[in-house]
């Protein structure tokens, strides 16, 4: 009777796990690795710097060096060195590129089964859910691809799993996935900027929770006064810890950055300002003759020299309409912050863009709105094809802009004819969820979740915790990239976090439904 039930244990983990596999062996064989352009270059092969550190998230910046050191170690093209020199002489091979990316699929498998297997326990419905995990390319292409948000995004599977078993436990949620959940929060804030936004992820949920479950009872039990007061002092006490675990990993990860510029004799500061270059075509829609006077009042908020200039500089640049070009204009105006030994002055140069940008930034002005809600409107348009096709176009970037990529052109991605690139760009794996764009999806999402709270209504199921836990996701989901939208122009890449929530949201739907569905009768509860 044992060997029965540890083959079935055997069995519900080793069959979703093949068919999580199959489309990552199978982008292996047939996909060369994708680049996130110049900024995956620069995060994998650059020493600990501002960019590494502050610019980029350092936490992929540094766990890259490691798949790619035993890569470089095992290709035998250059003497061994230990991991610490190759992180400032990284040396990029075909060995340790692979090494990058098998590590990341294998991340992704693990985060997938993890999460599936918090969902539910019957072998059936993981199988289900397997499928429908591996149905979507937008996974595994960035799985596939060097770059940072593909550690936000596996990191962000084992936290929404870990969010989905507090919530299902709570109020009995244990130490081990408080740390747990708080560990991987500081990850995720140290991996991309923005996720700084999921602290709110927890506090919300059991707020929620804890306010919905005092309305039952207090409406249930009308003279259970003191059971009442009971049930709002734990709950409280819980919230509380809920918002020291997020504001705790964000005081960790920021600590930590601030220790890495220690050692690489970096002053911390922002890097806001130079993100916000990427933003500023919004200008374009302040009425042309209200341009001037508007950035005259912009630069009367303004304390350095340098930033004043750089408004007066953006007045020109926009008065002659000439087309936005970011990158060119941080290329010109970096070198006029020079020092006596034309050393250009980074940190200067920061400030100013962080203290030009406070003042374009706040309040934001209607110009601003319309830009990001347009932006915003745009990405919910999207599909996942188009952010899958856009990792091969940023990895095409190599081949315009070899200079920028110098260790790139020994790798077999860039070896191999520019052609074959493409033709695996248009592979129907990537293409076969075409027809459903994000606000599509949005309505599945709805009508999951009407069917969700129908079931655990009609069958007392207890699901209604899971129930609010997905829709607080979903939020947190759309708010990052709609924040997103007020700092750089919207790219395919940034609407990664939105998608991604929202379709382990659908798979958290699927598993209460097919739960439901299996045992109509009876009253059940998450076995974790």
């Amino acid at each position: 009777m044992s060997e029965l039930r540890w083959l079935k244990k055997m069995a519900a983990t080793a069959a979703p796990l093949l068919i999580l596999a199959v489309p990552s062996l199978w982008l292996i064989a047939a996909v060369p690795p994708l680049w996130r352009d110049v900024d995956a270059y620069v995060q994998t092969v650059f020493p600990l710097n501002a960019n590494t550190i502050l610019l980029h998230a350092p936490l992929y910046c540094i766990l890259s060096r490691v798949p790619l050191w035993l890569g470089y170690l095992t290709s035998g093209a250059g003497l061994p060195v230990r991991l610490g020199h190759f992180i400032k002489h990284t040396q990029l091979t075909d060995s340790g590129v692979f090494a990058l990316v098998f590590a990341q699929h294998v991340a992704l498998w693990w985060a997938a089964l993890f999460f599936i297997n918090i969902i539910t326990t019957n072998l059936w419905s993981r199988l289900l859910l397997a499928i429908f995990f591996a149905s979507h390319p937008l996974f595994y292409a960035f799985a596939h691809c060097v770059g940072s948000e593909t550690l936000s995004m596996i990191i962000t599977v084992f936290l929404a799993a870990t969010g989905l078993r507090m919530a299902s436990r709570y109020p009995n949620i244990v130490l081990r996935d408080w740390i747990l959940f708080g560990a991987l929060l500081c990850g995720a804030i140290l991996t991309r900027h923005i996720n700084s936004v999921l602290v709110a992820l927890l506090p919300i949920t059991i707020f929620l929770i804890a306010l919905v479950r005092s309305l039952h009872k207090s409406l249930a039990s009308r003279h259970a006064t003191s059971a009442l007061n009971f049930t709002l002092g734990r709950s409280a006490r819980v919230w509380c810890v809920s918002a020291m675990t997020g504001l705790s990993a964000l005081v960790l990860a920021t600590s930590f950055t601030h220790l890495l510029c220690w050692r690489a004799h970096v002053r911390w500061r922002s890097k806001v300002g130079f993100t916000f270059v990427w933003r500023l075509n919004f200008i374009n829609r302040v009425p042309l003759g209200l341009r001037d006077q508007f950035l005259a009042a912009a630069a009367s908020k303004c304390q350095l020299p340098e930033a004043r200039q750089l408004l007066m500089k953006l007045a020109e640049r926009f008065r002659q309409n000439q087309l936005w070009d970011p990158a060119a204009f941080v290329k010109e105006w970096k070198v006029s912050f020079t020092d006596p030994h034309g050393k250009i002055q980074d940190e200067k140069f920061d400030r100013s863009l962080n203290e030009m940008a406070y003042a374009l930034f706040y309040p934001p002005s209607s110009a601003l709105w319309s830009a990001a809600v347009q932006d915003f409107e745009h990405a919910t348009r999207l599909r996942e094809s188009d952010v899958v096709h856009y990792l091969f176009v940023t990895t095409d970037y190599f081949f315009n802009n070899r200079a920028s990529m110098p260790q790139c052109e020994r790798l077999k991605t860039f070896r191999e004819p520019r052609t074959q690139l493409a033709s695996a760009a248009n592979q129907f794996y990537f293409r076969w969820w075409n027809p459903i764009s994000f606000r599509l999806w949005s309505i599945i999402w709805l009508l999951l979740l009407l069917r969700s709270v129908f079931m655990s209504r009609k069958f007392q199921t207890g699901d209604g915790r899971v129930v609010l836990y997905v829709v607080i996701l979903f939020v947190v989901g759309v708010t990052i990239v709609f924040l997103n939208c007020f700092f750089a122009e919207i790219q395919p890449r940034f609407t990664l976090p939105m998608m991604e929530l929202l379709i382990l949201s659908i798979m958290i739907l699927l598993g209460v439904i097919f739960r439901d569905a299996k045992f109509p009768g009876h009253e059940r509860r998450r076995n974790n």
